[in-house]
């Protein structure tokens, strides 16, 4: 998807489309890019009034639109937190609570108009425990394995990644896959707005393989999962199993006297 910048009634009502589209394809969950309330930016006024759209029209349609089709909804908006603007992924669970996620590792541009947040995140839906990053953040594996030890088979995320850098975001979406045994949901920008988007929406399995994407265009893939296949790339010394966690040494990594 490429989310209109200040384009906020346009971007919800795309959102508001492919979610009745996942809805009657029988979708549990579906993951939208970056910030796409507001469309990428750095532009603080556009980001702020993004914030307050938000607030003030998105937060109920959409948690309405997820109870009434049984669906999690996780999108990308920017919020203001004591203040303070924040890239905040919203997950609607179908309750009047919601979660939040706040982009903890900033690029570029983007540490002078947001505060980083402060903690990790995963919940659990239907059983399956997901965990939640945003685009840079796919470059520290330590936020993947993070949430991999708190119990995530899947780990959604959100992209506003520029086609520059596509190599990096092909890499790094299939290595944080296989080092944690873990499915990867990649939702990115496609397209030319602040910067021309890599595109590349895929689901990973937890061998690295792409399982479904999509390059250029704007739209909705759907992939049907079984989590618990998670166990056997994680813990089987066989086939083509690497058995990663089940050989982890976590003691090794543990911070002593300011050293690894």
């Amino acid at each position: 998807m490429l989310p209109a910048i200040g384009g906020f009634e346009e971007n919800l009502g795309r959102i508001e489309h492919f979610v009745e589209e996942a809805i009657s394809s029988g979708v549990d969950v579906i993951v939208f890019p970056e910030l796409t309330i507001s469309g990428y930016t750095w532009d603080e006024k556009t980001l702020e009034r993004g914030a307050r759209f938000f607030e003030e029209v998105v937060r109920k349609k959409l948690l309405r639109l997820s109870r009434e089709g049984q669906i999690v909804i996780v999108t990308g908006t920017p919020r203001i937190v004591l203040g303070k603007l924040r890239n905040s992924l919203v997950i609607f669970k179908k309750k009047r609570e919601l979660l939040f996620y706040d982009k903890t590792h900033l690029f570029r541009g983007e540490k002078d108009v947001f505060e980083p947040g402060e903690y990790f995140l995963v919940f659990s839906h239907r059983g399956v425990i997901f965990g939640t990053l945003i685009c840079y953040e796919i470059g520290f594996p330590e936020i993947s394995r993070i949430l991999t030890l708190k119990g995530s088979k899947v780990i959604l995320s959100s992209f506003a990644f520029g086609k520059e850098r596509g190599h990096t975001y092909d890499i790094a979406t299939r290595a944080r896959a296989v080092e944690n045994g873990v499915f990867l949901v990649a939702s990115s920008m496609c397209g030319k707005g602040f910067v021309e988007f890599v595109g590349r929406t895929r689901i990973v399995a937890p061998n690295g393989k792409v399982l479904r994407e999509l390059e250029t265009s704007e739209g909705v893939i759907f992939e049907d999962i079984d989590p618990d296949i998670v166990y056997h790339y994680r813990y089987d010394e066989e086939g083509d199993s690497h058995a990663y966690l089940k050989n982890y040494r976590a003691h090794m990594y543990s911070l002593q006297k300011g050293r690894l």
